[in-house]
């Protein structure tokens, strides 16, 4: 029976309604999609081939299927994404991009669920959400589709009055959208759908009613057990997945066959940057932690059950607290788990301390992500990032003393002015600053991003706000990263072989002038060739010269092979490490592909970079 009514909005009852509509007698299977994560549209056989796709276990999925299991539900999940690549390894010269219907349709056939929950973390995998919903929708109109996940909480023009309207109104197919964390709202959803408590118990859900928004943005308490639950993956061949594609951004370093996965200690963040999601999505400041023993418990089951020998940290806020982060580190090394760990998201340089790094780097930490983002004081207060120059330079000084974990820093570049906030804009003279700041850092390498609007944060608001972003956007896959496997910096290069736009080094000329999203482009170059590539002339450390020969021989001979760039500086590895002929052999591919490329061809000349391959060339003819 439902409890009494008394304390429901008018919201909470709308939305009970709507609910006993569509389920009249309940419901009892859940059915959890991980889809796609590259839609159809842009799958590149060739970055699947050479495993550059994201093949993540579906962590979330994991921990909703968990939960909600604790509250007697029966649930299973499909992971798309996995099958897709998995079949594509398997015999790529008949794949179909679409055989996943035809998957999906035999999992409704055979599990026959009430209830189907979609997930999408991000953007990009959009269309492919959107695609399956109304795929489950055509298949049995009776069966009640939820879409969850960070992009669909943040798909709104205004996160704090509409999360997930865009989602809602883009695809009609489903029928909610759960926002936030699930792990103890989704339940309460299922019990209030089958009559065990009452609609005001709803939480942090939203839905179209007569075509109006209506939405719960109230949270749900998380609770300890379902805080500290580890994810219950099903049948998932979960040992297998990171033979088929990326597991984080350290892939490159590990033996050849580790098995790979990932976990997840502290949920939230203590940050507040106005481009990114974590703030909105897990709450302002708030960061939950997950006990420490069940942790290593965890991990121990992952190694036992599915060989898992490394895993990357899923956290975005990993090192909060010193005494705690200790605590685990030590705990790691103590248990002698045998699994090494990364940090891909990125690290809190103010956090960092010796303490930490030396615990991380006993218990098995092979490499660290900095969230760096700017050198400039001003960009870094309107951003606003927890971190200062002095954190990120002492944190440089405190890595020095542990080469053997790698490093990397996160910056980038393009924030647009914002005159209501006083921020002229990033001008040349603070992109110098942040190259100059990651030069002192000097961190192994840096991934440079121009800055990408994500749904629903503050800096994205502010370009609709201004017309300089349209809400189809954010949804229809043209507002993406440009770097990454689906980002816009690969296909650039692809498509100028033969005619390249015109290249300027925009570092050059006016420091206060703010640079077009256009010019950002060329400037992400230039920065890329000035903080990772220049350096390496003066590369001298044993232990970091074999990490970046490592580095080299993923981007040249299987994600980007066609990089003069790339070849020339591995040609100078090579001569470092006296590999003389290794060497002679890179330093040709780079001619070959500089002057047979008109992207390179432009690029070349006007960097110095064609007198350099010049130069090293006759270095290479002496040690012969």
């Amino acid at each position: 029976m439902y409890i009494s009514l008394s304390t429901s909005t008018p919201e909470m009852f709308k939305i009970a309604q709507k609910l006993k509509l569509l389920l009249p007698e309940g419901c009892k299977r859940i059915l959890l999609v991980e889809p796609p994560n590259v839609p159809e549209e842009d799958w590149d056989p060739a970055v699947a081939k050479n495993n550059r796709y994201p093949v993540y276990e579906p962590y979330g999925l994991g921990v909703i299927s968990s939960c909600v299991e604790l509250r007697g539900y029966t649930t299973d999940i499909i992971d798309l994404n996995f099958m897709l690549q998995d079949n594509f390894k398997n015999d790529p010269e008949n794949f179909k991009y679409r055989v996943w219907e035809e998957w999906l349709k035999q999992k409704l056939d055979e599990f026959r669920p009430d209830v189907t929950g979609i997930t999408c973390m991000f953007t990009i995998y959009h269309r492919s959400m959107t695609r399956i919903a109304r795929f489950v929708k055509r298949y049995n109109l009776n069966i009640v589709v939820i879409a969850g996940g960070v992009h669909t909480t943040m798909a709104s023009t205004d996160i704090k009055t509409s999360p997930g309207q865009l989602v809602l109104e883009d695809c009609g197919e489903i029928d909610f959208v759960g926002l936030n964390e699930g792990n103890d709202s989704f339940g309460d959803f299922l019990d209030i759908a089958n009559g065990k408590i009452g609609p005001d118990n709803l939480t942090q859900i939203a839905t179209l009613i007569d075509g109006n928004y209506v939405a719960i943005t109230k949270k749900a308490e998380p609770k300890t057990k379902t805080l500290n639950i580890a994810p219950n993956y099903h049948d998932l061949p979960i040992e297998r997945y990171s033979s088929l594609g990326r597991i984080g951004i350290f892939d490159w370093l590990l033996p050849p066959g580790t098995r790979a996965g990932t976990i997840l200690i502290n949920r939230g963040c203590r940050a507040h940057c106005r481009f990114c999601s974590v703030d909105e999505f897990n709450g302002r400041g708030i960061v939950l932690k997950r006990d420490i023993d069940l942790v290593l418990d965890q991990l121990e089951r992952m190694r036992d059950v599915y060989g898992i020998r490394h895993v990357m940290l899923l956290d975005d806020d990993i090192f909060n607290g010193e005494e705690r982060t200790v605590e685990l580190f030590n705990g790691w090394a103590k248990r002698k788990l045998g699994i090494t760990c990364d940090a891909s998201n990125g690290v809190i340089a103010s956090a960092v301390t010796q303490e930490i790094i030396h615990a991380a780097s006993e218990a098995g930490c092979i490499a660290l992500s900095f969230g760096i983002e700017s050198g400039n004081p001003e960009v870094l207060r309107n951003i606003p990032k927890p971190s200062g120059v002095k954190h990120y330079l002492r944190a440089g000084e405190i890595m020095k003393k542990y080469p053997r974990i790698t490093t990397k820093g996160l910056l980038m570049v393009g924030f647009p002015p914002e005159p209501e906030r006083n921020f002229p804009g990033e001008s040349i003279r603070m992109i110098w600053d942040t190259i100059n700041v990651a030069k002192q850092m000097d961190l192994d390498w840096y991934a440079i991003q121009p800055l990408n609007f994500i749904p629903g944060v503050d800096m994205t608001n502010h370009a609709l706000a201004h017309g300089a972003l349209t809400k189809q956007a954010l949804t229809d896959g043209s507002e993406r990263p440009v770097r990454g496997s689906t980002g816009k910096q690969d296909r650039r290069s692809e498509n100028e072989k033969i005619e390249a736009l015109t290249f300027i080094n925009h570092l050059d000329g006016d420091l206060d002038r703010i640079p077009s999203r256009e010019e950002v482009l060329d400037i992400w170059f230039v920065m890329d060739y000035m903080v990772n590539y220049e350096k390496l002339w003066q590369l001298e450390n044993p232990i970091k010269i074999d990490i970046l020969h490592k580095f080299f021989i993923r981007m040249c001979d299987h994600t980007h092979k066609e990089n003069a760039l790339g070849n020339l500086f591995f040609a100078l590895l090579e001569y470092k490490l006296k590999n003389i002929e290794q060497a002679n052999y890179r330093l040709k591919l780079a001619r070959e592909f500089s002057q047979g490329n008109d992207y390179w061809r432009k690029r070349f000349p006007i960097l110095g970079i064609d007198k350099l391959a010049e130069e090293l060339q006759h270095i290479i003819n002496k040690a012969e």
